[in-house]
């Protein structure tokens, strides 16, 4: 029974997430267009966070969040552990709309690629090639003088079975440098829902923890300070996970 639900989980996903993105992806943008600059764009953002949170309820998939997000007027760069193509609808469904600096292949998603940019303003980062690279961090920069969020994967990839992966060194010398506080956010679960590398839906529990903002200015180093926030998360994603084997409400 449980791999008919699975079945028709998956689906969901494919034919679901074709004509959410596709079809009514297109209607936003062209509503946003009509709304003008300002209007458009929230429009745009609000449409972008319901549907983080429609595709868990869509795909039948409990989602436990835990702690406490801080003042969204507050500056800071969310530091998230990677597990699945599901991270991202997670992050801005329940975080918020936020940036992400992440890898130049997510450009090669039509419709996608416009929420991620022109609405988000995620800056896409090109590793081979060192001066698009400098160009794109001087802009992340720009943006967080001007208050922006940015989420960063310190992992650099999706983890396969879950388990958090070395941070990569200086992933987190933006924040450091910029002394902008890190938001920690452990995300446990989605591995299980859908895991890497497969469009298929496993699972139907997950969840993520916010941590405390941490400050680089109590940190001597970069690589101090990412120690510290790579040991947080891989704290609460054993009590996380704690969490959504018990199914506890309050966590």
């Amino acid at each position: 029974m449980k791999k008919i639900v699975n079945v028709l989980r998956t689906l969901v996903l494919l034919i679901g997430g074709f004509f959410y993105i596709f079809i009514y992806g297109s209607i936003v943008l062209l509503i946003a267009a009509l709304l003008g600059k300002e209007k458009g764009k929230d429009f745009a953002l609000k449409q972008i966070e319901i549907f983080g949170r429609l595709a868990f309820k869509v795909l039948g998939v409990k989602v436990f969040v835990c702690g406490k997000k801080p003042d969204v007027n507050a500056n800071y760069i969310v530091v998230c552990n990677h597990q699945s193509i599901l991270d991202i609808p997670m992050v801005v469904g329940y975080v918020g709309p936020t940036p992400f600096i992440a890898k130049k292949e997510l450009a090669k998603f039509p419709i996608l690629n416009v929420f991620l940019i022109k609405y988000l303003g995620s800056e896409l980062i090109d590793r081979g090639n060192i001066r698009q690279t400098a160009t794109a961090i001087r802009e992340v920069m720009r943006k967080l003088k001007e208050g922006y969020h940015f989420v960063i994967f310190p992992e650099g990839t999706r983890s396969p079975d879950g388990q958090i992966l070395p941070f990569k060194p200086r992933s987190l010398e933006i924040a450091f440098k910029s002394k902008v506080p890190v938001l920690p956010i452990t995300i446990w679960g989605n591995h299980l829902v859908i895991p890497k590398h497969k469009l298929i839906v496993k699972g139907d529990k997950t969840g993520m923890m916010f941590g405390d903002l941490v400050y680089p200015e109590n940190f001597q180093t970069e690589e101090e300070m990412r120690n510290y926030v790579e040991g947080v998360i891989r704290q609460n994603a054993e009590k996380l996970k704690e969490v959504i084997e018990g199914e506890e409400s309050n966590c």
